[in-house]
């Protein structure tokens, strides 16, 4: 367990950029369509270039040196972020930003695979203590005065602190910092391209069907996950968010803490699709019920469209994926799956709130993990098939 130490720290992060990003930017002075174009940035520069760095840090070894830089990375871009106040200056630092905490996720996730070994399917035992991380730090923000929601520079000193704590972590844990290098292939002396096509040649249909669902799932997670504080704010008129975040956290712990269970008896897919309908649930509570419980409700659906959702995600994943190319995989459904769907979601999401407004929010995102059932119930003979990963 003492595996998930930097995880906690990480995921405190995690907590205040998720809790705050939007009302960060809002504080700079920034409209909500602006905000989905930077928030849309932010996704785009955190899927795009940990998946060119994934490779080259499977084939050294180097996971535990990686995170310590992408952590200083997230320091580093902090100031400038605060005080120059351009949108395009913005965009590029947050992306950045984006590169530092992003980046960091599928190589502790391939740090933590690879010491199981085997028994993947107890990731979640060990993920739980992010979510863990992600609860604490978003209570301790609800419920004392260490942010002002109001000033850009308070919020970012409460990412600089847990960024500094993962840097301790991984130097003090034995083992972390240990390099572990892939084996050695016969493409690993050709240029890029051919290695990662190379490489991308050893993932099966079945893997890339399972990207596919995942990015489903998470682009219809989107009100959720990135305009939430703005819709408890702006359209409930409450300044609970914190605490509301929280509670999602808090939900799903038990979930990913029993996901190991779930998965051995049901199977990631079977899981993939219960998510996928949970998801849909959850986008039309809050559109029904547009009320402080409509809101909580659908925080506790946290509980399966990610307690379960990711775990099951993972295991997905590396059952499917060559285990010298598990960091690839990992970043593959990080930067895609997750990455991209919140990149086009945030986009698009920026002008349904100005256009037609929250509620219309919720119900057009509500949509598309119906389509992902749709796909797994029309070609799920055809690749879906049981097949060794070595």
């Amino acid at each position: 367990m003492i595996l998930g130490v930097p995880l906690f720290f990480l995921f405190c992060i995690y907590g205040v950029v998720n809790t705050y990003l939007p009302v960060f930017l809002s504080s700079l002075g920034y409209s909500v369509t602006e905000i989905g174009i930077l928030m849309g940035c932010f996704e785009a520069a955190g899927l795009s270039i940990p998946v060119l760095v994934s490779s080259r840090v499977d084939k050294k070894g180097t996971h535990g040196r990686t995170v310590i830089l992408l952590s200083l990375l997230i320091i580093l871009v902090l100031p400038p972020l605060v005080l120059i106040r351009h949108f395009l200056v913005t965009a590029i630092f947050l992306g950045f930003l984006a590169v530092g905490f992003k980046g960091s996720v599928p190589l502790i996730d391939a740090l933590i695979s690879r010491n199981l070994g085997d028994d993947t399917s107890n990731y979640g035992k060990i993920r739980v203590i992010g979510s863990i991380g992600f609860v604490f730090v978003t209570l301790l923000l609800q419920f004392t005065p260490l942010v002002n929601p109001d000033s850009a520079m308070s919020i970012a000193s409460a990412i600089v602190v847990p960024s500094l704590l993962v840097i301790l972590s991984m130097i003090a844990i034995p083992g972390l910092m240990h390099r572990q290098p892939a084996p050695a292939t016969d493409v690993e002396n050709a240029g890029f391209i051919a290695r990662y096509r190379e490489r991308l040649k050893n993932f099966s249909p079945a893997f890339w069907f399972g990207i596919f669902l995942i990015f489903l799932g998470f682009f219809g997670l989107t009100p959720s996950q990135r305009f939430f504080s703005l819709y408890v704010r702006d359209f409930l008129g409450m300044e609970s968010y914190a605490g509301l975040w929280a509670l999602s956290a808090a939900a799903e712990i038990p979930f990913m803490f029993l996901s190991g269970f779930f998965i051995r008896k049901y199977g990631t897919e079977k899981l993939l699709v219960v998510s996928l309908a949970a998801i849909t649930i959850r986008n039309l509570v809050y559109a029904v019920f547009p009320t402080f419980g409509g809101a909580v409700a659908g925080q506790l659906f946290h509980s399966i469209c990610f307690g379960l959702f990711h775990p099951a995600a993972v295991v997905f994943i590396s059952e499917r994926v060559p285990r010298r190319y598990l960091a690839v995989g990992l970043t593959l459904y990080t930067s895609f799956s997750m990455g991209l769907a919140s990149v086009i979601g945030n986009v698009i999401g920026g002008f349904v709130i100005e256009g037609f407004g929250y509620r219309t929010l919720f119900v057009f995102f509500s949509f598309f993990p119906l389509i992902g059932i749709a796909a797994f119930m029309r070609f799920r003979n055809v690749v879906f098939r049981k097949t060794a990963v070595n």
